[in-house]
């Protein structure tokens, strides 16, 4: 639902095995959130029990956002990057980025992290911050085309709404994850990206299709089709085999669905409970 102030948005999803089903709702207006850059609205996550219909949490979203669309990344690089993948680019250093980094690190051995994004102090200081938590060289880079350079997996999770990888700067097998173009009229990758790849991924298509910015372009100006891009449930359960992993280009759209929204509100839910923590609403 737009507005001329920003807009409200809505994902629902189910996990039919736990019995919860639930939504999140996104309100991106007002103040300016959600429409100035570097700026993000409230989001809350609705969780119920799909056999009765009861509501059973009201979660705030920040962090479950952050860590949902971290894991898809995570399950993308087990299967589509190879297993001794020991180097990662960066654009961005923001909160998306720094669980980017979490996430990929929890399935890959990686040993070295090259980062760029505009403003080198909150560069320096995000690398200085990283390399303490992750345990690895994380260095910043002064320029976009060094990011690219000898990495097993590139990762964009920036706020860019012009492209800030290009594809000329792909020079071997690399497995790109395009985690920050989230709207219609943003694009990470240049169309040279998608000409270059062997496979084009996303999490989901009828979602990348109102959402994924990159994935919008690329088709709308020939480079590819809805019906050459995979799945990513697709592959993990290998309905759809996988090119040679050392030889090849991947290009995974990953942005979070409805469904792994609900999964880590569940988790949330039941850590909550067994911790003792939040506050018991009384509806009646």
């Amino acid at each position: 639902m737009p507005f001329k102030n920003g807009f409200l948005q809505f994902g629902a999803g189910a996990l039919h095995e736990q019995h919860v089903a639930g939504f999140k709702l996104w309100a991106n207006m007002g103040a300016g959130k959600g429409v100035h850059k570097n700026k993000s609205g409230h989001s809350t996550n609705f969780l119920y029990d799909s056999d009765s219909g009861d509501l059973l949490a009201i979660v705030h979203s920040t962090r479950i956002g952050k860590l949902r669309t971290s894991a898809v990344s995570a399950v993308a690089a087990k299967y589509l990057s190879r297993p001794d993948a020991g180097t990662i680019g960066l654009y961005s250093a923001g909160r998306i980025a720094e669980g980017q980094l979490e996430a990929i690190c929890a399935v890959r051995p990686i040993k070295k992290i090259r980062v760029y994004s505009r403003r080198k102090p909150e560069r320096e200081e995000f690398c200085k911050r990283m390399s303490s938590q992750l345990k690895v060289e994380v260095v910043p880079v002064d320029s976009p085309e060094e990011v690219p350079k000898g990495a097993d997996i590139v990762i964009t999770a920036s706020t860019a709404e012009n492209p800030i990888l290009f594809g000329d700067w792909l020079t071997g097998p690399v497995l790109v994850i395009a985690a920050g173009a989230n709207h219609w009229y943003k694009r990470e990758l240049d169309g040279r990206v998608y000409e270059k790849a062997q496979m084009i991924i996303c999490d989901e298509k009828e979602q990348s299709k109102v959402e994924s910015g990159n994935l919008l372009w690329a088709v709308s100006h020939g480079i590819t089709t809805w019906n050459c891009i995979e799945e990513l449930g697709d592959i993990v359960t290998g309905r759809t085999p996988v090119p040679d992993l050392a030889k090849s280009i991947f290009v995974f759209g990953s942005h979070g669905l409805g469904i792994t929204d609900m999964a880590m509100t569940i988790k949330a839910y039941h850590l909550a409970k067994a911790q003792g923590v939040g506050k018991l609403i009384d509806f009646d």
